[in-house]
């Protein structure tokens, strides 16, 4: 679930919290909503989501040219899944 948080949800709602930040502050509470570019704060939080998750791809993940072990049981118990090297 934190995973999630941090790749997907954090950096697509940053947008609109920098935003909602910035109006309060310049026009003190007053009619925030009235003239929210929302389409330009949706594809910009898309677009931050979007680079979080490439990112990760790019980031983690196993080195190539190893060998996928799914998960299994041995002796009753769970063993995930791992990426064995040659």
């Amino acid at each position: 679930m934190a995973r999630i948080l941090l790749e997907v949800i954090l950096p697509f709602l940053t947008p609109f919290a920098a935003y909602g930040a910035y109006r309060l502050l310049v026009t003190r509470g007053r009619a925030i909503l009235d003239r929210t570019p929302w389409f330009v704060l949706t594809v910009a939080g898309l677009t931050l989501a979007c680079l979080g998750i490439a990112s990760m791809a790019f980031v983690g993940g196993a080195p190539p040219g190893g060998t996928y072990v799914p998960s299994r049981i041995e002796n009753g118990r769970i063993v995930p899944g791992e990426v064995r090297m040659p």
